[in-house]
């Protein structure tokens, strides 16, 4: 604290005694530069100003269109993807400006999560993901692409095979997990089981 003191006191002094020495030297100058240096900084305060309000707006309003809650659900149904349930959170702490999380509250098997991500107009994807308690650590995720009106499915499966021997002998640290892409038709079979 004393240090933070003296670190001031040496900084504004000298500044200070600038200051003086300048105003004794010539009055009329000293006032006339501290009127045009309150200008310049009032000016920089409106700018200032301007680009916070910018900023505020553009996080109120953009995304333009995010209205693909639980009402969107007969266009879920149109498009065949899940839907979201009357037992679902917006788990807005978790969700951002252009990506909002829905959860089921009641952690079960099968979907549980859903994550909507936005454009700057409307929405772009949206991901539902699903677990099997008969699986453990195993999940299996569909992506729907607005842009597009294409599915892509996925599964993460914990690797068997963490530690393995590399062409050289050397040994190579894997992924606790392997991601792959799988078809719908193996999607759907791990979702029914």
């Amino acid at each position: 604290m004393i240090y933070g003191i003296l670190i001031i006191v040496l900084i504004i002094v000298p500044i200070g005694i600038a200051y003086y020495y300048d105003y004794k030297k010539d009055p009329k100058e000293f006032t006339f530069s501290i009127k045009t240096m309150g200008k310049g900084i009032l000016k920089g305060l409106v700018y200032v100003g301007i680009l916070i309000g910018l900023n505020a707006i553009y996080q109120l309003v953009i995304p333009i269109n995010k209205n693909h809650g639980i009402e969107f659900n007969s266009e879920r149904e149109k498009l065949g993807i899940p839907k979201i349930g009357d037992n679902w959170e917006n788990r807005e702490y978790q969700s951002e400006q252009f990506k909002t999380q829905w959860w089921k509250t009641e952690s079960t098997d099968g979907h549980f999560k859903k994550i909507i991500e936005y454009g700057i107009l409307n929405a772009e994807s949206e991901t539902d993901y699903y677990k099997n308690d008969n699986r453990k650590g195993t999940f299996a995720w569909s992506k729907y692409d607005f842009g597009n009106n294409t599915s892509e499915y996925f599964i993460e499966k914990p690797n068997d095979e963490i530690v393995s021997v590399t062409e050289s002998g050397k040994l190579k640290m894997g992924n606790p997990t392997i991601i792959q892409k799988i078809d719908k038709s193996e999607f759907e079979k791990f979702i029914a089981e």
